[in-house]
């Protein structure tokens, strides 16, 4: 790979995340608008264990296999790059549905943590729901991130930049027309919207 190719992919890959994050900082101000201060609590109730728990799911593995699928293009071992994209793609639906089972079984306990008492907008049934109905996000989000590494082994930047960006202005229409639909036009609630 060129020292060119290396540039412009870490460029895209740069752009991309820069990109997704500035989507997800506008985003916050017309579902704020929707969902109110405790629509908002609420969704970072559930969202923060999330971010936690997909850290631990992934476990650098993604960048792994992106420096193994590399190694072995190099070395010309398709086979074994095969193996390897195969049995990180195990591995990761395997750290994905742990991490699924942990968060989803211990909602109630994290609950608890974030509303110790009857004193918050938020009630500890709203929030254990809103948690373990996010952490169903973690039996595709884990074993997809493989995939991004793979392309990257390839110095195929561009798959994984596209991914990123797309993959945040999916969750920023379906959350914004989801919160509008459940809450405008079938009176819903916010914890319907959030789960």
């Amino acid at each position: 790979m060129s020292q060119s190719n290396i540039l412009r992919g870490t460029m895209m890959l740069t752009g991309a995340n820069y990109l997704s994050k500035v989507l997800g900082l506008l985003y916050v101000i017309p579902f704020f608008a929707l969902v109110g201060d405790t629509g908002g609590t609420l969704y970072s109730y559930a969202y923060n264990p999330y971010q936690i728990f997909l850290t631990i799911s992934s476990l650098g593995i993604p960048m792994a296999m992106s420096k193994f699928v590399a190694k072995y293009n190099a070395l010309e071992d398709y086979r074994t790059k095969e193996v390897m994209f195969k049995s990180g793609l195990f591995i990761m639906f395997i750290t994905g549905l742990i991490s699924f089972l942990i968060m989803f079984l211990s909602a109630e306990w994290l609950a608890r943590i974030f509303v110790p008492t009857d004193e918050f907008s938020n009630s500890l049934s709203d929030v254990t729901f809103v948690i373990q109905m996010v952490s169903f996000a973690l039996l595709i989000v884990a074993p997809m991130s493989i995939v991004r590494g793979y392309f990257q082994g390839h110095g195929s930047m561009g798959p994984s930049a596209i991914s990123i960006v797309v993959e945040q202005i999916v969750r920023i229409v379906f959350l914004l027309a989801a919160g509008f639909v459940v809450l405008k036009i079938f009176d819903g609630t916010i914890t319907m919207l959030l789960d």
